[in-house]
């Protein structure tokens, strides 16, 4: 039973106090079943000795099935933890392209669904150990009292055994039928949680979405548990029925020779037989539950299947890197599925350079590669053919890691924590703080001195600061921006293009920007256009849209123009703004000349 050994992985050894204990329950109950014949038979005298001995097996048995008990669900606490911490390690050393082709629901029902049940599942072994002990002492000691009565038994234990698993494994085809439908439920509702606004802005789509998509997965679900619980539920009715005829059988049929006129021996072999009924009822009451926790810890195997042999280093490096000379891919390819598209996307091949201190724009249309590129760089993407190198040192799968180490990134799905998790905060919270004041948010988030903030619900340009500033502290000497300033009001994009970069640039970072703003395009030392995967030739930012920012840069510093105005005229792109400004420039040398 994969269970069960999923159980011993832990410590074999630590498994021995609980089965021993489990052992001393069983004979306990069996040293009472017998005690109880005997003074029903009139062979032992009902004595105050006897009374003592009746407490001491009650009290051993009761004592000795709850140590069993306590220390199993001990075990298998500690054996859910640590499956929980596996499976996390085990996600984040898989492969990011290979994690995100896997689907984010299905993870999700591995890691609340499966867990949880296998949980369940772990905590009735203990039940089914601590009972198995009890049938195997009471079969014994119907096996001492008549040989011929316990091999009947047997046989009809074997004869129910069989007719049982028949529909068991044919109610665990049902439960691990609906355990893949579970992953389509899952992804069902992630919709309702992410897409509530659309879905309640449309009617239509949200009646489609909860007549359709959601209620025939959830029928079929449905109808699959309740075919699978209820062929569990009559298999387990089932034994219990045959349990019964034998006993049946036993007093009525059966001219067994040793119980004809001897009531008391059939009074212990009946009193033995139907003392069994319990711990077999609670035996396979458990089996179904026992019966999905085997399912779920199949799909927890087949996601620590995923990524097998490709897993990669989770460890940081002791030392990160705070400098680098020049990064560079030559010839890299990546080749992956679009959305909505049959066909596969390629990447590449792409060579370029970057430099330490260099300000870099990558620019280009959507749906170009621009974030798979980032990725490229930063190593959450492996290339399929080509190379990229780091100071010349061609990065694997043995040190990508330590690449890693020399970037902090806001992607455009950024994750924001409510914490400065791997920051020493002790030293870094003053900064922080002067940070938080810097990006405007000193009067919505305060910083705790372990680090932790107050709130990250705020809007979604002030959410990216937040981002911002964990990147700041992180200090590393590459920093990748996917399409930061998309989100913020016209001033701080401002703020961030020609101030915040400048400042990393200065510092000796080395910044790679991915925006369409083309109004902030000057900033940049080079231009990368991106186009279907490909580099077209670098350039430099225009000189037009060079001067008619900077013009916007001197108006902003004036009280005279008008906020709307200086709105208005930001939202201009450099083309635009540039042919405005080259009619004003006209009209003022016209009245110039006149004067």
């Amino acid at each position: 039973m994969k269970l069960l050994a999923f159980l011993l992985r832990g410590s074999k050894w630590a498994l021995l106090p609980p089965v021993l204990f489990g052992v001393l329950s069983g004979a306990a109950s069996a040293g009472l079943i017998s005690l109880i014949n005997a003074v029903l038979e009139r062979s032992v005298p009902s004595t105050p000795a006897t009374a003592l001995r009746f407490a001491g097996f009650a009290l051993v048995a009761l004592l000795a099935r709850i140590s069993s008990q306590i220390l199993l669900n001990g075990i298998q606490q500690i054996l859910l933890q640590k499956l929980r911490m596996e499976l996390a390690e085990r996600i984040l050393a898989t492969p990011l392209r290979q994690m995100e082709e896997s689907g984010g629901h299905r993870l999700l029902a591995v890691l609340t669904e499966d867990v949880n049940i296998i949980s369940s599942s772990l905590l009735s072994i203990p039940h089914i150990l601590s009972n198995s002990a009890i049938i195997i002492g009471c079969l014994l000691y119907l096996a001492w009292l008549s040989p011929f009565v316990f091999l009947a038994l047997l046989a009809f234990m074997a004869v129910g055994f069989v007719t049982y698993q028949l529909p068991m494994s044919r109610a665990i085809r049902f439960i691990r039928a609906a355990r893949e439908m579970q992953d389509g439920l899952y992804k069902h509702l992630g919709a309702v949680i992410h897409g509530i606004k659309e879905l309640k802005l449309h009617p239509g789509r949200r009646d489609a979405f909860l007549h359709k998509s959601l209620k025939e997965t959830t029928d079929d679900l449905r109808r699959l548990n309740v075919k699978g619980f209820g062929l569990f539920s009559a298999s387990s009715n089932w034994g219990m029925f045959l349990f019964f005829v034998f006993i049946g059988l036993m007093l009525f049929v059966l001219p067994l020779q040793e119980t004809q006129g001897n009531a008391a021996s059939l009074v212990s072999y009946t009193l033995t037989v139907l003392y069994l009924q319990q711990p077999l009822d609670a035996l396979m009451s458990n089996l179904p539950m026992l019966s999905r926790g085997m399912v779920s810890l199949r799909k927890v195997e087949q996601l620590s299947v995923l990524g097998e042999g490709l897993l990669e280093a989770t460890r940081p490096p002791s030392a990160p890197r705070k400098s680098f000379t020049r990064l560079e891919l030559l010839g890299v390819t990546h080749t992956y599925h679009r959305e909505r598209e049959d066909s596969s996307f390629t990447l590449g091949p792409l060579s370029l350079t970057l430099e330490k201190g260099e300000l870099v724009f990558l620019v280009g249309g959507n749906g170009s590669g621009k974030t798979t590129l980032a990725k490229l760089l930063t190593g959450l993407y492996s290339p399929e053919s080509g190379e990229v190198r780091l100071d010349g040192v061609p990065i694997t799968n043995e040190n990508r890691e330590e690449h890693r180490q020399c970037f902090s990134t806001v992607f455009s799905d950024y994750f924001l924590f409510d914490s400065l998790l791997g920051l020493a905060p002790a030293g870094l919270v003053p900064r922080a703080r002067q940070y938080l004041e810097r990006l405007h948010l000193e009067h919505k988030v305060k910083l705790d001195e372990d680090g932790t903030l107050s709130t990250t619900a705020l809007s979604q340009g002030q959410r990216k600061r937040l981002a911002l500033l964990t990147a700041w502290l992180e200090d590393r000497p590459i920093y990748v921006f996917d399409e930061w300033g998309s989100d913020q009001d016209p001033i701080f994009k401002d703020v961030f293009y020609t101030e915040l970069l400048p400042e990393m640039k200065r510092a000796g970072k080395t910044v790679l920007v991915i925006s369409h703003d083309d109004r902030y395009f000057h900033v940049a030392d080079r231009l990368l256009h991106l186009e279907s995967g490909k580099l077209r030739a670098e350039t430099a930012p225009a000189r037009h849209s060079l001067l008619a920012t900077r013009l916007v840069s001197r108006l902003r510093q004036t009280s005279q123009v008008e906020l709307p105005l200086m709105e208005e005229l930001e939202q201009m792109d450099g083309d635009k703004l540039q042919q405005l400004l080259a009619s004003a420039l006209s009209g003022i040398r016209e009245t110039k000349s006149q004067e």
